[in-house]
């Protein structure tokens, strides 16, 4: 009886290490192509305003250390809507952590701007993907975020 109890606890523990280790790895995703993933962004439909490529200009927009992104894609809008999308992936946890907060801070001065402007765009604004998962930031106002959420989806991201 003894070793009938010991192989089922040898078996439950393996069981558990298992099921505890493959939850682990789904929830970071890994070796993301961000231009391939912002242009699919782009493309889902998601957005009502014409967007270009100014990844150039995102970091001073956004105040972000150079120094803390390793990569980056940003598109926005013609700037009658508040409609954005940007990826970026951090050097490390602590850089993508200051990352996260500027794109808060973006969103919170985009809300300012926007209020008197094109209050409209107010709620599309409140409603964006500002999230981190890992490395990555993103900072994602479009018209559908549903289209977002789906594309984010297929590259390893799980946004609620």
């Amino acid at each position: 009886m003894k070793k009938f109890t010991g192989a089922v606890s040898a078996i439950l523990s393996v069981l558990i290490l298992l099921a505890a280790t493959g939850c682990g790895n789904a929830k970071t995703p890994k070796d993301v192509d961000i231009s391939a993933m912002a242009a699919a962004i782009i493309k889902s439909g998601a957005y009502t305003d014409s967007m270009s490529d100014k990844s150039t200009a995102a970091q001073t927009l956004y105040g972000i250390d150079a120094a803390d992104v390793k990569q980056s894609d940003v598109y926005f809008s013609s700037m009658a809507t508040a409609e954005e999308c940007a990826v970026f992936e951090a050097v490390d946890s602590a850089a993508a952590g200051r990352i996260l907060t500027a794109c808060q801070t973006r969103q919170t001065s985009q809300v300012s701007s926007y209020e008197n402007y094109v209050p409209t765009e107010v709620a599309k604004i409140n409603a964006a993907v500002v999230a981190q998962s890992g490395n990555y930031v993103l900072y994602i106002v479009s018209n559908d975020q549903a289209a977002v959420k789906t594309v984010l989806a297929q590259y390893g991201f799980d946004i609620k």
